[in-house]
């Protein structure tokens, strides 16, 4: 397999998502004690049921328990997790990338705020991308400063049309 310098990576983090895995973790514990609860004729009825909740937050878990950001050449990109959840932005279509401050409200995952589409597993620190085509997006990460560089230098040498 190539090495990232070889493909033409600039940057590529991986940030773990704290707040994420606690989550999951209360939830599986919370979980546990439902299911001690539940009546042993909903138990014979639909045996699965613990497990099925047990699944649902593990699947959680593994689509945005963590995101790797990658800069290359062509494009920025987030995928999430397992990577079933993931953003591509082409260079060329940024016009413009920001350090930002996410709202505390706004929180961690995949969704719309007013600045914009945040795609986030941690922290309150990310980099906004305004486009040419779509709306804006922001990308969370740990190593701001990092993130915004690559972009800006992968951004230096594509070319611009008038």
């Amino acid at each position: 397999m190539p090495s990232a310098a070889r493909r033409g990576v600039r940057y590529e983090r991986t940030q773990f998502g704290t707040a994420m895995a606690a989550a999951t973790i209360l939830g599986l514990v919370v979980a546990g004690f439902v299911t001690t609860g539940v009546s042993r004729a909903t138990l014979e009825a639909v045996p699965w049921l613990p497990w099925a909740l047990y699944g649902v937050l593990a699947l959680a878990f593994l689509m945005f328990g963590w995101m790797r950001v990658v800069v290359d050449a062509r494009a920025v990109r987030a995928i999430m997790g397992i990577g079933l959840v993931r953003k591509s932005v082409g260079i060329a279509d940024i016009r413009r990338a920001d350090v930002v401050r996410t709202r505390v409200w706004w929180g961690w995952g995949v969704h719309w705020t007013p600045a914009g589409w945040l795609y986030n597993v941690s922290g309150r620190r990310a980099v906004r991308l305004e486009l040419a085509s779509e709306r804006p997006v922001m990308i969370g990460t740990g190593d701001p400063r990092g993130l915004h560089e690559a972009i800006e230098a992968a951004r230096a040498e594509v070319p611009r049309h008038p």
